[in-house]
Formats: structure tokens, sequence, C-alpha cells
């Protein structure tokens, strides 16, 4: 009789525990449809509030409105911000639901690296920061998604600029073996306020920075790295970081060569994570 009592309580138990994991993942489902739905409705007037203050911005300047400048600029990088803010916000909603589509095509290496480093000029001017960049123009071409990476190495740029001050930036791409054929590493280091240990195990996490003291001083949601991080995974890849508190971080970006092929072959993810990892560049 007492076995039977403990079969049934156990059995009780279990469908609970069944019933709670349903719960859970049709509350997950349907933040997920909300959020997307949410993320539709607010970038569509967000992008109007950003092209209308481009436009009055232009206009006060052929007028010589010199006072409205200023304010309009406000606007128009506040928008934008929390554009970014949402968008990050989409993308990690649907990593998590597994709906982010990789779109493979083949681009030149080297002409992405320079066109990220252009559009993070304004981001150095603002802290005084100089950027180094080592790529040789003869590295080659890469079969992935092109806006995906671009994402990930602005990511990790804008990250780098954001945390140092009157420093240096520095962007490293080689062309390596590993053991799952040939890959390419981008290497970007920074000067800047480092990490301790302790917070380098959370650091790819979703919603979550080094420390929450940065939050205050610096800004952000600590989306960027968690997305990049599942990014370079969903494309056969892997993204590491070294760092030391008041000295910098190191962050090593690899990527098969021909990431569509890997993804077939690699079902597993974080496939190089075994890659060698680099000394941190000083």
């Amino acid at each position: 009789m007492r076995r039977k009592r403990d079969e049934e309580t156990l059995r009780l138990m279990n469908d609970e525990l069944a019933l709670a994991r349903d719960r859970a993942l049709e509350a997950n489902h349907t933040k997920s449809t909300f959020v997307a739905n949410m993320s539709h409705e607010l970038r569509t007037p967000l992008n109007a509030i950003i092209g209308y203050s481009e436009m009055l911005q232009e206009d006060a300047a052929l007028l010589g409105l010199d006072d409205f400048e200023d304010d309009l600029q406000k606007i128009y990088r506040s928008g934008k911000h929390l554009l970014d803010l949402i968008n990050d916000i989409l993308d990690m909603t649907k990593i998590e639901a597994g709906k982010l589509e990789i779109y493979y095509d083949d681009f030149d290496v080297p002409m992405l690296v320079w066109d990220a480093s252009q559009t993070i000029q304004p981001l150095l001017l603002k802290n005084n920061n100089h950027l180094e960049i080592e790529c040789d123009q003869q590295l080659g071409g890469i079969r992935a998604d092109m806006t995906r990476v671009r994402q990930v190495l602005l990511n990790v740029l804008s990250n780098a600029c954001k945390f140092t001050k009157s420093g240096v930036i520095k962007i490293q791409v080689n062309r390596k073996k590993s053991v799952l054929g040939e890959i390419f590493c981008f290497t970007i280091s920074d000067t800047g306020i480092g990490i301790s240990p302790e917070n380098l195990q959370k650091l790819f996490q979703p919603f979550n920075q080094a420390d929450s003291s940065t939050t205050r001083q610096y800004g952000g949601t600590g989306l960027g790295l968690a997305i990049s991080h599942r990014l370079c995974q969903m494309m056969s890849g892997d993204i590491t970081v070294i760092s030391e508190l008041g000295i910098g971080s190191t962050f090593t970006i690899c990527l098969p060569i021909d990431c569509e092929s890997a993804s077939k072959t690699t079902p597993k993810q974080g496939q190089l994570r075994s890659c060698t990892i680099p000394e941190r560049v000083k």
C-alpha cells in the first residue's frame, strides 16, 4: 500500500511538473510574439521621428537657424539610440525562438573591416580614441552572412570605443588553420577599463554587463555581446575574450572561411572554441 501511495504521489508530481513546463513554454512563446509585434509597432514611429529630425536639421542649416540645430541633433541621437535598443531586443527574441535566419553570401573580408572602421569613426572621436588596423588587403573572402558579421564587428568595436578613453583600439585580421579547416580570426583589442575574472563568466549572457556599475556610468542593455556570441555560433564560429582590469580587453572572433558548409558538417555550437586564442595585444 505504501509503494502504491508513493507511486501515485510521484505520478501527480510528474503531472504537475509537465503542466508547469507546458505553461512556461506557452508563456515564453507569448512573450516572444508580444515583443516581436511591439518592436515592429515601435520601430515605425521611431523611423518617422529619425527621418523628420534629419529633414529639420537640413532645413535649419539652409535657413541659418543655428539655435535649433543642437536640439534637433539631440532628438536624432536619442531616436537612433532607442531604435538600436529595440533592434537588439528583437534580434535576441528571434534567436531565442529559433527564428533568426542566416543568409550566406561571398564577400571580401578586408572591405568589410574597412567599412566597419569607417562606421565607428564618430565613436572614436567622442572618447578621443585612436584606431589601428592590421588587415592584409589580399586576405580574400569569406562565405557567411555579411550583415551579421558586420553586426558582430560593430558590437565589439562599439564596446571598445565606449569603455576606452584617450586610448588605442586595434583590429587584427588573420587567416589561420584550425581543427575544422581554414578560418578567419578577427582580434579586437583596447586599452580600456578591462573586466575582472569573476565578471568574465557572465559576459555573454543576455541583459548582463560585466558590472552593474558600468550600466549606470556607460549605459546599454548588455545585449550586444550576447547577440554577437549567438550569431557567431549560428555561423559555426565562436567569440572569446581575455581581459585585465585597468589594462584592457581582447576579443577574438573566429569564423570558418565557408560558414555555410561548416554549419552543415558541424551541427554543434561553438565548434571553434578550440582555436588558438592570442595573447592580449599590447
